[in-house]
């Protein structure tokens, strides 16, 4: 049509004035600006997988802190904690060393002598710190509220792109859409929010049911006993990252003490046998 908006623009009488080498960078420059069909005017890029760390971490609430006993080894998965540690079997313990972490389950306690489900990246010598905590949100936050978190190091940013929700039930029992995993609709429910570092927070979302948390990001599958499972399972996952999802991504920064956070507000013990929340994106690349 003669009264088509063209594509790209034309080229600019200014940009004439420079001449040789100059004016071919102009014209390549200009030539990644776009005009759509609406008169709005884009620039066109290209894209590209980043380097930095990637990360896929659990929601978690610390109990106990203690220290190393024992100096611990690189690629070891036995470490020896000081006494009254408080660690139990399923338990996660947090080791780091500058940006560098593990956060590996306790899959053996022998008094102070554990065995994790995963070898250690860098030695660490006697006296250092260690965190205990625990990821099973299956808690009584009816009357307190219990708070799980995704806490970065100090001076770790973190771009979250996609948080991961897993529940699971004994044989026989049946999600769907109006359950919680597959008991009852909650009643207070379970809110995701933002931690500035500053007591001041934004709530993301609250989830009662099964459907609420499938409802903020679409992606789930519900594994009953009818499809060949030998117990029940619903898992979900809401993304922020893409052009298809949000089109952004959620910034924890370590600098400020920012966490993000799931808070339990109702019973959550019995029926029910797992329920975890974690999180995958990766550190800000600098």
């Amino acid at each position: 049509m003669a009264d088509e908006i063209p594509f790209k623009k034309t080229p600019p009488k200014w940009r004439t004035i420079a001449a040789g080498i100059w004016t071919d960078i102009l014209n390549d420059w200009s030539a990644s600006f776009e005009t759509s069909n609406r008169g709005t005017t884009a620039l066109g890029v290209f894209i590209q997988d980043q380097t930095s760390q990637v990360l896929s971490v659990p929601f978690l609430k610390d109990k106990t802190p203690t220290t190393l006993a024992v100096d611990a080894a690189v690629n070891t998965r036995t470490l020896t904690l000081s006494p009254g540690h408080g660690a139990v079997v399923g338990d996660v313990l947090k080791l780091s060393e500058g940006l560098n972490f593990i956060q590996a389950e306790i899959l053996v306690v022998a008094v102070n002598v554990i065995t994790i489900d995963q070898p250690t990246s860098f030695a660490k010598v006697a006296g250092s710190p260690v965190v205990i905590s625990t990821q099973n949100m299956l808690v009584d936050g009816s009357v307190t509220p219990e708070i799980f978190r995704v806490l970065p190091l100090p001076e770790q940013v973190v771009d979250v792109v996609s948080v991961i929700l897993e529940i699971r039930g004994a044989s026989g029992d049946i999600m769907d859409f109006s359950s919680f995993g597959s008991r009852e609709e909650l009643t207070n429910g379970c809110v995701l929010r933002i931690n500035n570092g500053d007591n001041t927070f934004k709530n993301l979302f609250n989830f009662k049911s099964n459907s609420d948390f499938i409802g903020r990001g679409f992606d789930h599958a519900f594994l009953n006993a009818k499809t060949g499972n030998t117990i029940a399972g619903f898992t979900s996952r809401v993304t922020w990252g893409g052009q298809s999802k949000h089109g952004v991504v959620i910034r924890i920064d370590g600098n400020k003490g920012e966490s993000l956070e799931l808070i339990v507000q109702d019973n959550l013990l019995g029926v029910n046998t797992r329920f975890r929340l974690s999180t995958q994106g990766h550190e800000v690349q600098n």
